[in-house]
């Protein structure tokens, strides 16, 4: 397979130290790396025809003559940290002083299918399918933990809500709303959805759908087109895993959605109603399979009655994982807190 070429270019030797060792241990030997810090070296350098994968170079070196060569991914580092597109993960001017963990994350996403096919072990884009047989027990707090714990062992990470009202972005900084054209693209389930995704992906730690200002069901998108979306973005190879949080209700396409997805987490609680739905549930589809079903307990807490340790559940769940109780405070609960939590860790790195 051919190499890779990337180019980083910036005066600042000690700077591109650490960046470079990233490509080097995620490329291995698939890179061809070109490191320029020396300006004369620099003109020297381009003063030929050049074809470059991905070049990251200082806005103090970038003149439009760069345009000229043959680049597939170009991106420009700037020390000013007013970014007017940071967090737009389609955009080619990144914060200098950014973590090396964010700027090749940021590259990744932005660079070619090609590029990405080059990367040592590379493996295909797997759908991990959060649900809950019952509600109030966390499952997009458990959903967006588990986005954010992946995205901290450098994988890159979509996160796609598929419920009726969509407030989970009370836990993000971004607060804005998908574009009402890519819902009627998604309502319609257009063929090259892919194609448009710019401008309906937001950035927290990893990448999400915006979320729907009005109900999904009244934008005509139900389970059906969140499939059509996921099927295209994990055929697409853009992400390492892509995760479903799904809504409570129990259908025909809920369980297809299932069947589709390599992972399902199942997120209950210790209470003794939570365990019976839970029961319910176990009695109308097939979890056996261990390796894709796994079982998760949140909210625990060691001084309560632990209802899933009884009764009929005895023996036909294993619960994987007890997340804790995260306190009374729902305000300090964020992407960043939830990136920070050890279980939430643990449950992520079973994933990889």
């Amino acid at each position: 397979m051919e190499k890779v070429v990337v180019v980083l270019a910036d005066t600042d030797e000690k700077y591109l130290m650490p960046l470079e060792l990233k490509f080097i241990e995620e490329f291995k030997d698939n890179a061809d790396m070109n490191v320029i810090t020396d300006r004369d070296y620099f003109n020297t350098y381009f003063s030929v025809p050049r074809e470059i994968d991905i070049l990251i170079i200082n806005e103090n070196l970038y003149t439009e003559d760069i345009k000229r060569h043959n680049i597939a991914s170009l991106f420009i580092l700037t020390e000013s940290n007013d970014v007017s597109n940071e967090g737009e993960p389609f955009s080619n001017l990144i914060y200098k002083y950014t973590s090396v963990k964010e700027i090749f994350r940021r590259v990744i996403n932005a660079s070619t299918k090609d590029v990405l096919s080059t990367m040592g072990n590379k493996e295909k884009t797997q759908v991990i399918m959060v649900y809950s047989p019952c509600g109030g027990v966390g499952k997009s707090t458990v959903s967006l933990g588990i986005c954010a714990a992946l995205a901290g062992f450098h994988k890159r990470v979509l996160y796609v809500n598929t419920e009726t009202i969509q407030s989970y972005n009370y836990m993000l900084g971004n607060k804005e709303y998908c574009p009402g054209e890519f819902e009627k693209l998604l309502a319609s389930k257009k063929e090259n959805i892919v194609d448009c995704l710019k401008g309906a992906v937001g950035f927290e730690k990893f990448d999400y759908i915006l979320p729907f200002k009005y109900s999904a069901s009244s934008l005509n998108i139900n389970t059906k087109e969140f499939k059509h979306l996921v099927e295209a973005v994990k055929q697409a190879e853009m992400y390492d895993y892509i995760v479903l949080d799904s809504s409570s209700d129990f259908t025909l396409e809920k369980t297809m959605m299932m069947s589709f997805s390599d992972k399902v987490v199942i997120i209950t609680a210790q209470d003794r109603v939570s365990c019976l739905k839970l029961e319910y549930f176990l009695n109308n589809i097939d979890c056996s399979d261990k390796n894709k079903f796994i079982f998760i307990c949140n909210k625990y807490l060691p001084d309560r009655e632990n209802w899933l340790i009884k009764g009929n559940l005895v023996g036909r769940c294993l619960v994987s994982e007890y997340i804790d109780e995260f306190g009374s405070d729902p305000d300090s609960v964020n992407v960043e807190y939830l990136s920070t939590n050890k279980q939430l860790q643990k449950l992520a790195y079973t994933f990889i």
